[in-house]
């Protein structure tokens, strides 16, 4: 926190327009919508209410108010692999490879609805595992109520997390069939948790300027129609998921190079050929050698890209980024070796899936939401963006299968762990440092920022002729008309305006930028330096005026 230092009275992407909804239920009691939120915010307009009345309204004071749940999030994460199988230190190893990866270090000081979300969905899910491996006991009854209220809650804030009890609890009944009241009990909790997500939904969809997409049938049916985007957003999911947990992936990448090279010959050819497969689609392409290959918080420029600052200068120069993409790559081929086994573990998976133990239901229960949440994933990319922050409710599973699978059917796998535990946490401490000072060089940049708006409002420009990047205008936009123009937006008829952009009240005279363009030219208010962990080190937010041609 302290290297990082996350304060500037700025937000950060998207919770800009939470942190209205929030600011106006303080002030209103209603909750009212400004057009950009997709996520109905309830808990999470409410938590931050909370914090608004006990210390007043600042962007710093909605951020730090998520830290409770990514502490949460760091401590369930530990439990819930733990329950799945992990030994201790490699637990230890899972929870750290998502506390401190580049993805969860920005978010956990935002008030973005993501780290609140795998909060709900950790809980809920270890709530669940809970309820599976207690049975009929009390204590079972118990997990079941927590596990869907809290599932039920967390997806007030942000829907997705109802997925956890709309989908766990059917398969906790099924698995504990055997016991009837134990098993009328997951029913009626999954009814009561269905008949609230039916009457929120209808309540949201009816709210002014809340923004509505398609059905998921819908989505479905255009993902099925798009097949070939389908696939591609598939294996860059996958591929972005590997890269985010690659400190997980080494104890089995070890074993399946030593299980291919003392193989037979068949899985040695399929691993080699998709080597020269790889290596002839970089010579042919050579843009695939490069990450990442979902984007949002990880750009080339560092967090959020080019969003806050444009010109911001490239931290993820080419040579990394070929490294890190052909490393990914090549783990993947080395993977595919396994591929080679995949009647014996297809038909172990299916058996697991089909009556996992009591004392391992966790596992099946993350597998079993994880699959789910993948799909949505991916049909939901045929109508809207897929970030790559959406994949942290997947590392947990993910990471856990990876160490449980190199440890299967293999009795010196300690001994294997032993050995390369020290690649995995090499691996581990270069994403942990990477996270760590991208997020020190977003916030000086967004202190500058700051520092560069104030001097122009002392000078008496107005907010909405200043162009300080999609959070200040954001904001700009919203204290002026309380609405974003959101082509989602449906309720009233008529609100969005076509051609406009999201902020068509804000009319930028001066733009702040790291450097004139070809469309602006100096000015007499300079420029804010700032310094930042990642070179260059000495940068700047320069104050420009925009030239109309």
């Amino acid at each position: 926190m302290l290297l990082v230092w996350p304060f500037g009275e700025i937000s950060y992407a998207d919770d800009y327009a939470y942190s209205h909804v929030a600011l106006r239920l303080v002030q209103t009691g209603h909750f009212l919508y400004n057009g950009w939120e997709f996520a109905m915010l309830l808990s999470h307009s409410w938590w931050g209410a909370l914090f608004i009345r006990l210390f007043g309204f600042s962007f710093t004071c909605l951020r730090l108010s998520t830290i409770p749940f990514a502490l949460g999030s760091v401590g369930l994460c530990y439990s819930l692999v733990r329950r799945a199988g992990l030994n201790p230190s490699s637990a230890f190893l899972m929870t750290l490879t998502l506390g401190l990866s580049p993805l969860f270090v920005p978010l956990s000081i935002t008030y973005m609805t993501d780290i609140p979300c795998l909060f709900f969905v950790l809980a809920s899910l270890y709530s669940l595992s809970r309820a599976g491996e207690a049975g009929g006991s009390s204590r079972g009854y118990m997990w079941i109520a927590v596990g869907a209220a809290l599932g039920f809650v967390g997806g007030t804030g942000r829907q997705v997390v109802w997925l956890v009890p709309v989908v766990v609890l059917p398969y906790l009944a099924w698995c504990r069939r055997e016991n009837r009241w134990f098993r009328i009990s997951a029913e009626v909790a999954w009814v009561a948790v269905l008949a609230g997500v039916n009457y929120t939904s209808a309540w949201f969809r009816h709210q002014p300027y809340s923004s509505m997409t398609t059905s998921v049938f819908n989505e479905v049916v255009m993902a099925i129609k798009k097949p070939k985007a389908t696939v591609d957003i598939s294996a860059r999911l996958v591929l972005m998921l590997m890269l985010v947990i690659l400190p997980t992936a080494v104890p089995l990448l070890y074993r399946s190079l030593g299980d291919t090279w003392r193989g037979p010959r068949g899985r040695k050819i399929l691993v080699g050929t998709l080597f020269v497969l790889v290596l002839a689609a970089i010579a042919i392409h050579p843009s695939l050698a490069s990450i990442p290959w979902v984007s949002s918080t990880l750009n080339w420029e560092g967090i959020n890209g080019s969003a806050p600052l444009p010109g911001r200068p490239i931290v993820l120069i080419r040579p990394i980024r070929a490294v890190v993409a052909i490393t990914v790559y090549f783990a993947g081929c080395i993977l595919a070796g396994e591929v080679w086994n995949i009647r014996k573990l297809a038909r172990r998976i299916g058996n697991f899936l089909y009556k996992p133990p009591e004392t391992n239901f966790t596992l099946a229960a993350m597998s079993l939401f994880s699959a789910v949440y993948f799909a949505l994933l991916v049909v939901r990319a045929a109508e809207i963006d897929i970030f790559d922050r959406y994949l942290l409710p997947l590392m947990p599973w993910a990471a856990a299968v990876l160490l449980l699978w190199s440890g299967i059917d293999n009795q010196d796998s300690e001994r294997l762990k032993r050995r390369v535990m020290p690649t995995a946490w090499t691996v581990l401490m270069v994403l942990t440092s990477y996270a760590v000072l991208s997020t020190q060089d977003y916030w000086s940049l967004a202190r500058a920022r700051v520092a560069a708006t104030k001097r122009l409002e002392a000078a008496g420009v107005p907010r909405t002729a200043i162009d300080a990047g999609m959070e200040y205008n954001g904001w700009s936009q919203l204290l002026l008309t309380g609405q974003i123009n959101n082509r989602w937006v449906s309720n009233p008829p008529g609100a969005y305006r076509p051609g406009l952009g999201i902020t068509p009240d804000v009319k930028p005279v001066y733009r702040l930028e790291y450097g004139p363009t070809s469309d602006s030219t100096p000015t007499e208010f300079g420029e804010v330096p700032y310094f930042s962990l990642l070179p260059p080190f000495h940068k700047q937010v320069s104050i420009d005026r925009i030239v109309v041609r």
